[in-house]
């Protein structure tokens, strides 16, 4: 690949970014009945099980500082979504594969994670009670996993369109 290939490949992973990004915080939370899904985790796995470990875990870092902003959350988001994109990417590679699959796979583990750490701090918090919690995240993880698919199959335009970064 040339470095205009790569530098064309990367700016579609940005523009998706930064689409997903406009659609997960501002276009989504205008549908009441919607519970509001985590796109931009499912976009980390996505570049980690299609590029690979390291490129996930590089995409992983840009995707929790627009998290990070966007949603308000902790710092703790960025090192957390690099991890997720190396291991979606490692996974990927060595146990599983490079597929639709294999990207459900690690989305669903990386969302429960996420889920479950967020339902831990509530819990440590005592800011609910854990059955009006369950109310709030069942769906939600459900939603994420519901909008994985979409998510996978634009990473997958980008990642087909443009070429792979790892050689096998």
């Amino acid at each position: 690949m040339t470095q205009q290939d790569i530098f064309v490949k990367w700016l579609s992973y940005s523009l998706l970014l930064v689409v997903l990004a406009l659609v997960n915080f501002f276009l989504l939370p205008a549908v009441p009945s919607l519970p509001l899904p985590l796109l931009l985790p499912s976009l980390a796995v996505a570049v980690g099980a299609l590029e690979g470990s390291r490129a996930g875990a590089g995409f992983g870092i840009v995707a929790g500082v627009v998290l990070g902003c966007l949603a308000h959350r902790t710092p703790l988001c960025i090192p957390a979504l690099s991890l997720a994109g190396w291991l979606s990417g490692l996974t990927t590679q060595y146990v599983l594969r490079r597929d639709l699959v294999g990207h459900t796979i690690c989305a669903l583990a990386v969302l429960l994670v996420w889920e479950g750490s967020a339902l831990l701090g509530h819990l440590m918090g005592q800011t609910a009670p854990l059955q009006q919690l369950l109310r709030v995240a069942g769906p939600e993880l459900l939603a994420s996993l519901v909008f994985t698919f979409p998510v996978y199959g634009l990473a997958y335009f980008c990642c087909l369109h443009y070429g792979r970064m790892y050689h096998e």
